[in-house]
């Protein structure tokens, strides 16, 4: 029993300093992630100010808000239980984060192969803002799938991964706040 001792005394700082850096990396990549987006909103706002700005509406909008709002709901549920309702919390986040950038693909493709295509302003706005959220979005999906193995058995992971899974749902109400509500 004495060597299984030693062995945690000297993984524990390991997992510690891990926790850490894993900490001030997802701060900074969220710190980077929300300066970019108030550079592309501001500039969103400044070029909606000319003539030919001609704002759409998208029921795609709705769904993804319902996808992003449902990855939220389900890591809370995932974290507050256990056991089975546990996994059944993560296999629905799974399918909430997949069907969302599935959605966002589609929209996507759709404005851009739509009569309009890019040379819409606001279209071409809606294809880059909802694009890059995708990616941050997948980014998410595999920060989360990396931590939560570990996670299952440590606070701080499960911080780690609430925060990313929040953040960016925030984010995507926000964006869509901004391309279809504030026009």
């Amino acid at each position: 029993m004495k060597p299984l001792a030693f062995e945690d005394s000297r993984v524990a700082p390991v997992v510690a300093a891990e926790e850490h850096a894993a900490r001030v990396a997802v701060v900074a990549a969220l710190s980077a992630t929300t300066m970019l987006f108030a550079s592309l909103a501001s500039a969103y706002l400044l070029r909606r100010s000319f003539d030919d700005w001609r704002p759409g509406a998208e029921i795609g909008a709705l769904v993804l808000a319902i996808l992003g709002g449902g990855a939220s709901a389900f890591v809370e549920i995932a974290f507050r239980a256990s056991g089975a309702q546990q996994r059944a919390a993560l296999r629905w986040l799974t399918a909430c984060s997949v069907c969302y950038l599935l959605a966002a693909l589609s929209l996507i493709v759709a404005r851009i192969s739509s009569e309009a295509g890019l040379a819409d302003p606001h279209g071409a706005f809606v294809v880059l803002l909802l694009g890059l959220h995708a990616v941050h979005a997948a980014l998410g999906v595999l920060f989360a799938r990396s931590m939560l193995p570990s996670a299952l058995f440590s606070s701080e992971r499960w911080f780690l991964v609430r925060l990313v899974t929040h953040f960016l749902t925030l984010l995507l109400f926000m964006i869509l706040g901004l391309l279809f509500v504030l026009q």
